[in-house]
């Protein structure tokens, strides 16, 4: 169990030039058009963006780095928040998953986009949000949008500390900032957990209202540990013939060397899954084996 920090603040820390520059409250976010969640005074925690784990496997730490989802952001001494736009990063996030989804020759004027979209689910009137509803201009339907980032660390006190030495360095460096944080470490099964409900709940909304889909979309980890949940369901791929349900992975880009700035993300193509709705929640709730000894030894009387 150890990770390295990854990205400070959007920097990629693996490239000692230019040196790191510790953050300060009020700095924007590299991946929307507002400050820095983490830098807000609400918060005041340490602007990491992703982590590496010990065999290198990088792993997202916040919520708004794989595609954030907000659309308005307060100002200081201004009681009304301004409209987030959206950046060119957001922009191409999402392109990158409706040509995959929609396929590769449609264009920006072709998609219709809601961030935040109130999912309403009824009885105690209580309603979710879908981080993004995309849907191709004039066309019925479309898609639930969910983008799964913050994953969470075990041991987090260890990194800030680790984060806060770095910070008060005289001669502070890069190779400091990425040295190995041997105590903390990755909590898979959490991120999943902590989405489950919502997922379930958006998706069987989104099917029950008709020629709608949802769309998962998650970092290779999350990926990995979804899909050893349901390797005995033994669901097919349908891409071309029906699908409600996409799960896609997102990896990094190594394609080129490290550059200094925000570590690249590409859709893993090895690592999606086109199925049906039903099927996939069948393959979640459809686990363990039967265990007679569970209802027949090992008691105790009162």
């Amino acid at each position: 169990m150890s990770v390295k920090v990854a990205e400070y603040l959007g920097q990629r820390t693996d490239v000692n030039n230019p040196t790191i520059a510790p953050a300060s409250r009020g700095d924007m976010c590299p991946f929307m058009d507002a400050p820095c969640k983490k830098l807000v005074p609400q918060q005041l925690q340490k602007p990491i963006c992703s982590v590496r784990k010990g065999d290198g496997q990088l792993w997202i730490v916040c919520e708004h780095r794989l595609c954030a989802t907000k659309k308005t952001a307060r100002r200081a001494g201004v009681r009304t928040p301004r409209p987030i736009r959206l950046n060119e990063y957001q922009k191409n996030r999402i392109m990158e998953i409706a040509r995959l989804i929609y396929g590769g020759a449609i264009g920006e004027n072709d998609i219709l986009l809601k961030r935040e979209a109130p999912v309403p689910v009824g009885g105690d009137n209580s309603n979710y949000k879908a981080d993004f509803v995309i849907k191709r201009r004039n066309v019925v339907g479309g898609e639930v949008l969910e983008m799964q980032g913050g994953g969470e660390t075990s041991n987090t006190g260890h990194i800030t500390r680790h984060v806060t030495d770095w910070e008060n360095m005289p001669n502070r460096t890069n190779e400091f900032l990425r040295e190995t944080i041997a105590q903390a470490g990755t909590i898979e099964t959490n991120a999943w957990r902590r989405q489950q409900e919502q997922f379930l709940i958006k998706g069987n909304v989104a099917e029950k209202t008709g020629h709608g889909r949802i769309v998962f979309c998650v970092g290779s980890l999350l990926y990995d540990y979804l899909v050893s949940r349901i390797l005995g369901a033994g669901l097919r791929d349908i891409r071309d013939h029906g699908w409600t349900l996409a799960l896609i992975a997102f990896k990094e880009d190594t394609s080129r060397p490290p550059q200094a700035g925000a570590i690249p993300l590409v859709i893993d193509h090895e690592k999606t899954l086109f199925t049906t709705y039903s099927s996939f929640v069948r393959a979640l709730t459809d686990q363990g084996e039967p265990y007679p000894p569970l209802f027949t030894e090992g008691f105790e009387d009162l």
